[in-house]
């Protein structure tokens, strides 16, 4: 099976499978709230629980891996306490842009917090802060850009890069 991420950089970030058992179903619940705008934050606490429990059931995928070293864990760990710092703190001050302005600040604080995981996932995670980063600018300043295609966009982003993630498992890509 071909692998867009080698194996040797797999080793070298090898929270990059299990990144992606996260993002896959994250990705799908994003989508489905792009089309159910109403339940759109339900969907993305529903996405995060199934992310969590595909870490869980999927950990045979990262059979082979070294442990992350303590600097990924680290970076991951500031990462999330950046991300929810910055929740706290610009989410309220953006609800008075309008739905385009909190929908843009939350998916560039998302897109942000990537940046900081980079020594822990290495360019997959470059890679979508990039995309996700640049969807939620596009989302703030073009108005014809709908809040619903910004969010269907991230969505599809977080798909694609997850299941790259996920295909770096050594037990998948020993299966050729």
């Amino acid at each position: 099976m071909m692998t867009i991420i080698q194996p040797n950089y797999v080793h070298a970030f090898p929270m990059i499978p299990g990144g992606g058992l996260f993002f896959v179903p994250i990705g799908t619940c994003i989508v489905l709230g792009a089309f159910f705008p109403r339940l759109r934050m339900a969907l993305v606490w529903i996405g995060m629980a199934a992310g969590v429990l595909a870490i869980a059931l999927g950990g045979n995928l990262l059979k082979g891996l070294p442990p992350p070293t303590l600097v990924q864990v680290g970076f991951f760990a500031m990462a999330i306490v950046a991300e929810i710092v910055a929740f706290r703190d610009f989410i309220p001050r953006l609800r008075t842009l309008g739905d385009r302005g909190v929908l843009a600040g939350t998916l560039g604080i998302v897109g942000a917090h990537f940046l900081i995981m980079i020594p822990t996932f290495g360019v997959p995670i470059f890679v979508l802060a990039v995309l996700c980063l640049a969807n939620a600018s596009v989302a703030y300043k073009a108005s014809m850009y709908s809040v619903s295609s910004a969010w269907l966009v991230d969505g599809v982003f977080k798909m694609a890069v997850g299941s790259v993630m996920v295909m770096a498992s050594p037990v998948l890509a020993a299966m050729h």
